[in-house]
């Protein structure tokens, strides 16, 4: 087997664990992500935006992204290597949280992109469903 057929099977299977696993892993991430404030952080992590711009963004202080930031690398939940933006580990966002913070609909389409899931309640529900037949 290639390597780049070995990475499409990887990614198939991670995606049929993040769809199986969805409501552990928004409970796992609620952990960390315990208010709306972090949720949009959350939300707005995603390998490109800086921390000002995360902060701005989500509307809150730079400190307070930090400390999210500090929390959720203490979960091994994003990795934060110095001198680039943070990124997700877990590149999951549950998509209630996403209608928290105001994205434009090309953002919107790169997070479903990323996912490659329904970014609506209704179409993760339906995909848990098919996921278990």
């Amino acid at each position: 087997m290639s390597t780049e057929a070995m990475l499409r099977e990887l990614k198939k299977i991670s995606k049929i664990l993040t769809l199986a696993s969805a409501s552990s892993l928004e409970k796992e991430l609620e952990k960390i992500a315990s208010t709306n404030d972090r949720k949009k952080m959350w939300v707005l992590i995603d390998g490109k935006r800086r921390q000002r711009e995360i902060a701005a963004d989500a509307g809150v202080t730079q400190a307070a992204v930090s400390y999210f930031l500090s929390a959720a690398v203490a979960a091994e939940l994003i990795e934060y290597p110095r001198g680039e933006p943070p990124r997700r580990i877990i590149d999951y966002v549950p998509p209630a949280w996403i209608e928290l913070v105001k994205l434009s609909p090309a953002e919107e389409a790169e997070i479903a992109k990323q996912l490659k899931l329904d970014t609506t309640v209704e179409g993760q529900k339906e995909q848990q469903k098919t996921g278990e037949q």
